[in-house]
């Protein structure tokens, strides 16, 4: 049995640190809401700084658990991130550099160095309204999580909608499929953050997106995201099946502007309000579109 790695001072919580899942989740039953489940820590001290939740009586800290802050390949594979591997290490990773540059590149524009060396990737998806799901979600990502004794796994999209349970399940790992690329098929990507200055400061809007276009330039796969502020990301799945298989042209991507403007489910705050949020993600998402369109050389493409 773990014992308190130290004492903090009166009305300071304790700090344990267990070697498994299943003895964090032990400790987590026991204590219940008197407790959290901790990595980098970065979003939960924000959040008992500005009041927005209590200070618990007891940390669970996951530092000991390697298998939680590892990286492997699958035999298909696909990529398991550990949820505990910090955003730093996550981008100096050869691997996932070749495999998922998009995931590398959206670390990059979270908060700052110091602060990435602390956060986790399983932390930023375990906010709910981190600025990594929406690319995440794009990359069809799937989270598996367990009770102490047994693991499943599903769709993060799927994990996004279900009730929130952190007292009987904790994450141990975050699936990127990486399929392979069709060589008739070009492959366009993007991620873009709107915030209230260049860096350090939460998103008004977030959008990833991933097209992949025949040689007849038809969309052969489509995956659109957005998130930002306290909206919960999501995929735009009815606009994308209605996409699918359509040719990359000035109609279909006036039909994806207003697609995405009605299916966002922004959330207004001091910030920003609704209607910017869904003509911002509906801009950005389109221009990214209209750049692979004007470079496929459609027929009514502006030629240089």
């Amino acid at each position: 049995m773990s014992v308190p790695l130290y004492q903090l001072p009166e009305q300071q919580p304790s700090v344990w640190q267990p070697t498994s899942v299943a003895e964090a989740m032990r400790m987590k039953h026991k204590w219940g809401d008197e407790s959290v489940l901790i990595a980098g820590g970065t979003w939960l001290r924000t959040r008992w700084e500005n009041g927005l939740s209590p200070l618990p009586q007891h940390l669970i800290s996951l530092g000991n658990i390697s298998s939680l802050s590892g990286l492997k390949v699958d035999s298909l594979g696909h990529i398991h991130i550990g949820p505990a591997l910090c955003l730093a290490d996550l981008m100096k990773n050869e691997l996932v550099r070749q495999r998922c540059g998009l995931l590398v590149q959206a670390c990059a524009e979270i908060a700052a160095p110091s602060v990435r060396n602390l956060a986790s990737i399983g932390g930023n998806v375990m906010s709910r309204t981190g600025d990594l799901i929406p690319v995440l979600l794009v990359m069809d990502a799937q989270i598996i999580c367990s009770d102490g004794q047994n693991e499943h796994s599903l769709a993060l999209a799927e994990w996004l909608e279900s009730p929130i349970s952190s007292q009987n399940e904790i994450m141990t790992g975050i699936v990127v499929p990486t399929p392979a690329q069709l060589e008739e098929e070009s492959k366009v990507e993007f991620y873009l953050k709107v915030g209230r200055r260049e860096a350090f400061t939460p998103s008004v809007v977030t959008v990833a997106g991933r097209l992949c276009l025949g040689k007849d330039r038809t969309l052969t796969r489509i995956a659109f995201a957005a998130g930002g502020g306290s909206a919960v990301p999501a995929r735009f799945k009815d606009l994308e099946a209605a996409a699918m298989g359509q040719p990359l042209s000035k109609e279909l991507l006036k039909y994806l502007h207003k697609g995405v403007f009605a299916e966002f489910d922004a959330v207004a705050d001091d910030y920003a309000g609704v209607t910017y949020r869904k003509q911002t993600a509906a801009n950005l998402i389109v221009s990214e579109c209209y750049k692979a369109w004007q470079k496929g050389g459609g027929a009514d493409a502006p030629r240089s």
